[in-house]
């Protein structure tokens, strides 16, 4: 290894002079970094310090931030090797008010940045301290691997300080620039994120009206001349690649922080660009770009729950895509595009009950999934696309009764995310991926009446998220999908009989959703995960004989239920939200003494289920709120008939109905074989141990 002199790593200065430190000039931030890192160093001393503050914008601790974040302090040339070096780099760090250390394996290995480090660190904590990962650091080198030894020598184990990620499938560099700046000038990066883009979406409606303007005065001059068709050429190049920025980074920035609105923005000005010009007029590339604007304004709709509107947008997009497929059959990017939305149109039909025309769409989905990985074999996210379909089609199969081919197609699924994720091991991706398979195996497991296991692969599921939240904590979206899972986990431990276990993991749950929820109150999927950790809080205290609590909860999901029935929303009855709070209030009533209205309250569900006629949407479990709410109103043979026949996918709780009603009627050895199987599982539900 070659030897490094003093010369080949390089710290932030200002070249102010002696004068200049005399004067104790501080420096928002001290840079130290190695020779073979500096012109990751040079592009971001030039990032920070031309950064524009957004104005009216305060730090948390109230102070203002104006001057940005200049000065920053940088060596511009190679330093000599003089007494004088010493004392000069040694001021610099004493007023810098943060460290940036730009970690690579030279970096690491380099003497000074690490007595740079140790120096700073001598009257400041680690918290001061920013690392970020280079562009050039290879994908599999992991944080800890390439930190200072002074540095590594401070944290606690298994600890790491805040870092931002420079390599290309990590922050990248716009989101990079403004992680440091929301760290150095002590503010959110959720109110950077917004700001950039509504700065970037009003370059976008200005040079939109220029180039109108521009048109305008082309239109008018008599001679069209060659430099004027480059011009307009230029300004369509400008404008494409503006677009691209939007439906590329401008998304991954604003998708994490949750700001749907800004997102619908986003799509809505990719729209109207693409409104001006005939489709005919357009070239693949420019309707490529345009069927990706549709493709996100459905999904922004589908997350608001307006699953009409987001049917008809996929729909724009999908035809797009398949006559570009058409156009050229062999051509990867397309099909994936094909790909991306004939799923998305498959999930419209299944959430609006349509399971038939869902599978359909989903096994075509397969179809394409694989033609991809036929085309070229060695690409990554064509492979896990053929897991995509898997789980899919898992998916479905569980939502029909058959748990155990689900449960094949989850663990087929979960064996291409794991190797992909082995690969890749810093891709959040792929870990979300893994950890939501792991989530349905454990569904098919519980389905199967196998608790423990189910638990295991929920815990493997919950610790996979939790070590994603350490990559992004900005990520809004990966904390609401470990929160969910959390709440599930919760459910475990009520089936498991952990209740105080299941009760603090619940309050924990629902603090956060409640925070998360306020961020966005648009977000459907938040707000409804916000309505089942209520109707969860109130199962679980209930069985632990907390009514006050149980009824408290059981009204606040009740209100919260009423909330979301707006628009088409309105009109689906839903098992596991409309289902469950109707049980609830059956069992509340049971339970707090009044069995007369426990009994009048399942004859009214009884009734009205006979009344309604069956939809396809939410059949099972419609066939599963009649057996319960039969055996309640004294009906044991009707729930026998009712819930008998998916004897093989019921869950535990409603096999617990089912023995319940065969008792009822005499039949002891039947409802003895399922207790039995249930406890041989580990079920410890006091709903068991009650009966």
């Amino acid at each position: 290894m070659m030897k490094e002199s003093r010369s080949s790593t390089t710290v932030l200065r200002c070249r102010a002079g002696a004068a200049g430190m005399e004067n104790r000039q501080r420096y928002k931030a001290f840079i130290s970094y190695s020779h073979h890192d500096r012109q990751a160093a040079e592009w971001l001393h030039r990032a920070l310090e031309t950064y524009r503050a957004p104005p009216r914008l305060t730090a948390r601790d109230g102070a203002s931030i104006a001057g940005g974040l200049r000065p920053i302090f940088r060596d511009r040339d190679e330093l000599s090797a003089t007494a004088d070096l010493g004392e000069t780099i040694r001021n610099a760090l004493d007023h810098s008010d943060a460290l940036i250390v730009l970690c690579s394996p030279t970096a690491a290995e380099s003497r000074w940045v690490d007595q740079e480090v140790a120096y700073f660190l001598k009257d400041r904590g680690p918290g001061a301290v920013l690392c970020v990962i280079t562009p050039a650091t290879p994908d599999a080198v992991l944080l800890p691997d390439i930190m200072p030894p002074a540095l590594r020598a401070t944290l606690p184990e298994g600890v790491e300080p805040l870092a931002v990620d420079l390599r290309r499938d990590a922050d990248g560099r716009r989101l990079a620039r403004l992680k440091i700046a929301a760290r150095l000038l002590n503010v959110s990066l959720d109110q950077l994120v917004q700001r950039d883009a509504r700065r970037r979406l009003s370059m976008m409606a200005a040079f939109t009206t220029l180039a109108a303007l521009v048109t305008v005065g082309m239109g008018a001059m008599t001679i069209a001349t060659l430099k004027s068709r480059q011009i307009a050429r230029e300004q369509r190049d400008e404008t494409e690649a503006l677009v691209a920025y939007m439906l590329g980074d401008l998304r991954q920035q604003l998708e994490p922080v949750g700001r749907l609105d800004v997102l619908d923005g986003v799509s809505a000005k990719v729209l109207a660009y693409y409104a001006k010009a005939k489709t005919d007029r357009l070239d693949d590339k420019a309707l490529a770009q345009r069927a990706k604007a549709q493709t996100l304004l459905g999904t922004i709709r589908e997350q608001r729950g307006d699953l009409a509107g987001a049917q008809d947008a996929f729909g724009q997009a999908a035809a797009t895509t398949h006559a570009l497929v058409e156009r050229d059959p062999t051509n990867g990017e397309r099909i994936f595009d094909e790909a991306q939305n004939v799923f998305w149109l498959a999930y419209m039909e299944w959430r609006r009950g349509d399971v038939a025309s869902a599978e359909r769409g989903f096994r075509r989905y397969d179809e394409l999934a694989r033609t991809l990985v036929k085309l070229d074999p060695r690409r990554a996210e064509w492979r896990i696309e053929v897991a995509y379909a898997q789980n899919n089609l898992g998916t479905l199969m569980f939502e029909q009764g058959r748990a155990e081919e689900a449960l094949v197609a989850f663990q087929k699924a979960l064996a291409v995310f794991e190797a992909e994720r082995v690969r890749d091991p810093r891709n959040l991706a792929r870990i979300t991926d893994t950890s939501d398979t792991r989530a349905w195996i454990a569904d098919s497991l519980l389905r199967q009446g196998r608790v423990r296991e189910a638990f295991v692969e929920r815990q493997a599921s919950l610790d996979m998220l939790t070590q994603a939240q350490k990559q992004a904590p900005e990520d809004k979206r990966l904390a609401a999908q470990a929160i969910a899972t959390g709440l599930a986990l919760a459910r475990l431990e009520l089936d498991l009989g952990r209740l105080d276990d299941a009760r603090a993991r619940s309050n924990e749950g629902l603090r956060q959703l409640r925070e998360l929820a306020a961020l966005d109150p648009t977000n459907a999927y938040w707000s409804e995960f916000l309505l089942i950790g209520q109707i969860d809080l109130a199962d679980i205290t209930c069985w632990s004989g907390d009514m006050t609590t149980a009824r408290a909860a059981h009204a606040a999901a009740a209100a919260a239920l009423a909330k979301l029935r707006v628009g088409e929303a309105a009109k689906a009855w839903r098992g596991d939200l409309d289902g469950r709070l109707e049980q609830q209030a059956v069992v509340l009533a049971r339970r707090g003494g009044d069995a007369a209205g426990a009994r009048a309250m399942a004859q009214a569900i009884v009734d009205r289920l006979r009344a309604t006629p069956a939809k396809r949407e939410g059949a099972a479990d419609r066939s599963l709120v009649l057996g319960f709410a039969q055996l309640e109103a004294g009906h044991a043979d009707e729930a026998i008939a009712t819930l008998a026949p998916r004897r093989t996918s019921l869950s535990p709780a409603y096999n617990i109905v089912l023995a319940r009603a065969y008792l009822a009627t005499g039949e002891r050895a039947q409802a003895e074989g399922i207790v039995r199987a249930l406890k041989k599982h580990g079920y410890a539900h006091p709903s068991l141990m009650a009966f």
